[in-house]
């Protein structure tokens, strides 16, 4: 798996983890920018963001499966090219076609890296406590990832503009490649592997169906719930996964064996997983639009307002770990989720005209202290007793859960914030701040819902699922 000492595998995947949420974050703060600079529309802005949402949940799933059967070497520098590539062709984009090339690369090596990434970390380490702390440290990655991204976007768009908000990552991405080919072993081919191994119907299915839920939830922007658009993006969404699920049952060689939503643990973990993004992810963007839009902040001060909580996640998620080891994650999961849940009832009695320590400082602590105990708990779980050779494939249903989830919660509480403030009257801020209000307390209520769901993950059944549930022909065909 390595040449050299172990923490390599984990050093790599979390850099690259990190590369991704950054990337993604200090993109999103450049976005006004780009959009005057290359004279860009709604309709081309959107489809620079929506080109990365497509590529990275559509493809999560398969990649996760690629990285079984080609290696999570191969696949994982595979992503790593494709990852430079686009911060190339992004940072010298001439117009908006370009552009939306561009990040369409960044999230399809972003699903590429995530799945095996993760994969390479529950491959390498076979001890379940080490296991889990390097889980934790990738999970942790991402976070400050992701608050990085949000802090110095703004300072290298006013300072150097918004090509060097892609050109940053480049770097990264360089570096991630030299050590990389240097250190991860080569996979040895064997039967079970390689293209003839790949169930291709299969993944068309579940490609077509993840990107036709995911299109039909950002279309929510432009189209409401219950319009043609939205209906019949969903309905082919339905059918392709129905699809999916037929042809994965009868296969010799499925993409996904069904037989691993047999372990309690790993069935009850992603739906717990996708239940609790749909609210997590959500509730920060609400927590944003309500530090920028009612008390005036301007994107760069705003990422500056949110690093403390960022640093509070991270080092939660790092020690959580060692929690997970003496008591196991279940019941940090629940309390986590509780934790955050609280965090996010304070932040929703938000004043019009709050101060930084009252009304974000001290419920941001609260809440982000809660997702650090969350997250790494959600993979620790929806990943127990993973194989080595279906490393990828666990990691890749768990990403893609909770990528749909946040899809899902965006759109659905968004929706909520607005309904309720074209309702309300008063002044602006006020109208903004009834809507934030409604559609926080749901979100909190959502988050409980997804704690009381979390008793029934067993509490500590972390062995492997039996070979016999996975129903994994291609070991009988071997």
């Amino acid at each position: 798996m390595v040449k050299g000492p172990l923490w390599y595998v984990a050093a790599i995947s979390c850099v690259a983890y990190f590369m991704v949420q950054f990337d993604n974050a200090v993109v999103s703060i450049a976005l006004p920018t780009m959009m005057r600079s290359l004279h860009l529309d709604v309709t081309g802005l959107q489809w620079v963001v929506n080109s990365y949402s497509l590529g990275l949940a559509g493809l999560l799933l398969l990649s996760g499966r690629l990285s079984d059967l080609f290696g999570r070497r191969e696949v994982f520098l595979a992503g790593l090219w494709l990852f430079t590539f686009g911060s190339v062709l992004g940072g010298f984009a001439q117009n908006g076609g370009e552009l939306v090339a561009a990040r369409a690369a960044h999230g399809v090596s972003s699903a590429i890296l995530l799945p095996s990434s993760l994969g390479l970390i529950i491959a390498a380490y076979p001890d379940k406590h080490r296991r889990n702390r390097a889980i934790s440290i990738w999970g942790a990655a991402s976070i400050i990832g992701g608050v990085n991204g949000a802090v110095l976007g703004g300072v290298l768009t006013h300072h150097w503009g918004w090509r060097s908000t892609l050109f940053f990552c480049l770097p990264i991405g360089c570096v991630l490649l030299f050590f990389g080919t240097k250190t991860l072993t080569r996979r040895v081919p064997t039967a079970r592997t390689g293209i003839a191994s790949l169930d291709l119907p299969g993944a068309i299915c579940v490609v077509s169906a993840v990107t036709a839920a995911v299109y039909a939830t950002i279309g929510l922007k432009n189209h409401a719930w219950l319009s043609a658009h939205t209906l019949l993006s969903f309905a082919v969404s339905i059918l392709f996964l129905a699809a999916f699920l037929l042809i994965e049952s009868r296969t010799k060689r499925p993409m996904v064996p069904l037989g691993i939503f047999r372990s309690r643990t790993i069935s009850m973990a992603n739906l717990v997983s996708f239940v609790a993004t749909t609210a997590m992810a959500s509730q920060v963007i609400l927590v944003v639009l309500y530090i920028q839009n009612v008390l005036g902040y301007d994107p760069q001060k705003a990422g500056l307002a949110e690093l403390p909580g960022g640093l509070t996640t991270f080092v939660v998620a790092i020690v959580t770990a060692r929690f997970v080891k003496r008591i196991g994650a279940r019941p940090i999961l629940i309390v986590g989720l509780l934790v955050y849940a609280a965090g996010v009832v304070w932040i929703a009695r938000m004043p019009v005209h709050g101060d930084y320590w009252g009304a974000i400082f001290w419920p941001m602590e609260l809440l982000c202290a809660g997702m650090g105990l969350t997250l790494p708990c959600l993979t620790i779980t929806a990943t127990a007793g993973a194989p080595k050779d279906s490393a990828g494939l666990y990691s890749g249903v768990a990403t893609t859960t909770r990528q749909i989830g946040s899809a899902i919660g965006v759109a659905v509480f968004t929706s909520i914030a607005a309904t309720v403030s074209q309702g309300a009257t008063g002044s602006v801020q006020s109208v903004l701040v009834s809507g934030y209000h409604t559609a926080l307390l749901a979100g909190a209520g959502v988050t409980v819902f997804s704690a009381v769901l979390a008793l029934a993950i067993p509490s500590e059944r972390l062995q492997p699922v039996p070979a016999e549930e996975l129903v994994d022909v291609q070991a009988k065909a071997a």
